[in-house]
């Protein structure tokens, strides 16, 4: 294996300055596919699919709650044994449903929270180079609205941009997806500029009851 590497130093040594540039931009789009093969996309899918599923529940809890409205407009407030059992299951089912999105939202970390988080884990690692951290605009997730009979869930971003060796960025990702409090990210650029350093352009966020958003 020394003796492979040698000989390809050698090459490199003898090649030109242009040659030269045309193989390390070769390095940097194989860093570039690495990336994303191995970590990036796999993330993207998982994301895709736990905000599927926070969806789907904020979706259900509207079904719920319309189905309630509408037998309690029909019964006039007299109602018979039937719609009587119906609406007691409804409101059972509509509780579950609460606690359970209760309980998802405690696992994402508090929006107040995340800039420590990502810059505390940034200052452990002194080779990445924090380039750029912005707030963006506050999201409804779903169907969530104001006035919706129940405090809507909304989303919090913000925007990182950091640069660093292929390994200390894979480093910093696997540590953000293996947090005890979740963080969820919705886009993720990788550029390489000048080799061997990339530029990773991130859209991290969490999710939480509370609209108000403290300013990154």
């Amino acid at each position: 294996m020394k003796a492979l590497l040698k000989r390809y130093a050698q090459r490199i040594d003898a090649a030109t300055l242009r040659e030269r540039a045309m193989i390390f931009a070769a390095g940097a789009l194989v860093l570039v596919f690495l990336v994303n093969a191995a970590l990036l996309d796999p993330l993207r899918s998982k994301q895709k699919r736990l905000g599927a599923e926070s969806v789907q529940h904020q979706e259900q809890l509207k079904k719920v709650q319309v189905e309630l409205q509408r037998m309690a407009r029909a019964s006039g407030g007299d109602s018979d044994a039937a719609n009587r059992k119906r609406q007691l299951a409804l409101r059972a089912e509509l509780d579950a449903l609460n606690a359970r999105i209760a309980q998802e939202q405690r696992r994402f970390t508090a929006p107040d929270k995340m800039r420590p988080v990502l810059e505390g884990m940034l200052e452990r690692n002194k080779r990445l180079a924090l380039l750029e951290l912005k707030t963006l605009a506050v999201t409804p997730l779903g169907e969530a609205r104001r006035g919706a009979g129940r405090p809507g869930l909304f989303r919090h971003g913000v925007e990182m941009t950091v640069s660093g060796a292929y390994f200390d960025l894979y480093e910093y990702l696997q540590t953000l997806e293996g947090l005890p409090t979740q963080l969820y990210w919705g886009r993720a650029e990788l550029v390489a500029d000048v080799y061997p350093v990339l530029t990773l352009k991130l859209t991290v966020y969490t999710v939480s009851f509370d609209q108000a958003w403290l300013i990154v």
